[in-house]
């Protein structure tokens, strides 16, 4: 039987956040910001969110739907330039099984001056790649409530 060979995929998803690039690197590498937007659905809770910011350091991420079992999102820094870009490869389990279309990304924040940031997410992996939009999405989603929660808050 031929072995069938995989293919190369890329995503990228590009946001323009009203918030200073500092606030975005906070969001993404700070454990108690990253706990409270890294969901991959409006009806997720997260469980935990643990950050070791340094290459070869891991951030893991546990959520799902409340009263099923969660997932767990471990990854392993390839690469940190402060404020500007993240870089990773991670997995996905759940119940102790791997979710196929595991992924390298890159986040790379670009300042645009007067408070706005331009986020650029870059995900690489093989054809089970078009899995990820369905939790990035409600994920960059969460993380514009979360800045316009603290600009809100902020305001007199």
């Amino acid at each position: 039987m031929e072995k069938r060979s995989r293919m190369e995929c890329v995503l990228v998803f590009r946001r323009i956040y009203d918030a200073p690039i500092e606030r975005l690197w906070r969001a993404w590498t700070d454990p108690a910001e990253l706990g409270r937007w890294y969901l991959a659905g409006d009806d997720h809770v997260i469980h935990f969110a643990e950050v070791d910011l340094r290459v070869g350091g891991r951030f893991r991420v546990s959520f799902g739907q409340p009263g099923k079992t969660p997932y767990i999102e471990t990854n392993r820094y390839t690469e940190i330039v402060r404020p500007t870009r993240l870089a990773w490869e991670g997995e996905l389990t759940v119940d102790g099984r791997q979710v196929p279309g595991g992924a390298a990304s890159v986040v790379e924040l670009i300042d645009l001056g007067g408070g706005r940031t331009e986020l650029v997410l870059t995900n690489t992996g093989d054809e089970d790649l078009w899995r990820h939009r369905e939790g990035w999405i409600p994920c960059l989603n969460s993380l514009d409530r979360l800045l316009a929660a603290a600009d809100a808050a902020a305001s007199p």
